[in-house]
């Protein structure tokens, strides 16, 4: 018999699980595993760190749509305020051009006016522009009503004189009441 011992013969019942041949020594299956446990905490950060910024960019991104969606509201909400004031200029510009023209119906503001001031046949005094004055001078009121030409008051206007006070009726400032009623609403 020779100095050599011999290994025993293993019978095995089954193939063993979890074996990996691997062709090299020991040191290089150290270094193997070594790298393979770097490579795997590599990636576990790797993946954590996108973790951290998905969610760091998730909460960027919401308050980003949430300020975008606040902007948009802010700009629907000033885009009605201006279509409101734009509006009320176009009307003043065209009752301007209205008035400028003489196309404006001065029997009947005054009628209203003289209607709204509760003097009923009482005493009063129509003042009207020069111009308006003119066209009124036809126009058959009440006996105790008086037209007057009024370098003062502005064309389309109206200011009725009574015993009980001074009633104006002037176009710029009924639109200017208009643009600021507008605005409320919009505003509610």
């Amino acid at each position: 018999m020779s100095a050599e011992r011999q290994a025993p013969d293993l019978a095995l019942e089954r193939a063993p699980s979890l074996v990996r041949l691997f062709a090299g020594d020991e040191v290089e299956l150290r270094q193997g595993w070594k790298s393979s446990a770097l490579e795997q905490a590599f990636e576990r950060g790797r993946r954590a760190g996108e973790e951290e910024l998905r969610s760091a960019l998730g909460s960027t991104v919401d308050a980003a749509l949430a300020e975008i969606e606040a902007l948009r509201e802010s700009a629907v909400a000033r885009l009605a305020q201006d279509a409101a004031g734009l509006a009320v200029e176009i009307a003043r510009e065209l009752v301007r051009c209205e008035t400028k023209a003489q196309r404006h119906d001065i029997e009947r503001i005054v009628r209203d006016t003289l209607a709204a001031s509760g003097v009923g046949r009482g005493a009063c005094v129509v003042h009207l522009h020069p111009r308006d004055a003119e066209r009124m001078q036809r126009v058959n009121f009440r006996a105790r009503t008086q037209i007057e030409a009024d370098p003062a008051v502005a064309e389309g206007d109206v200011h009725v004189t009574t015993p009980q006070g001074l009633l104006v009726r002037d176009l710029d400032h009924s639109l200017d009441t208009i643009g600021e009623r507008l605005r409320q609403e919009l505003q509610a």
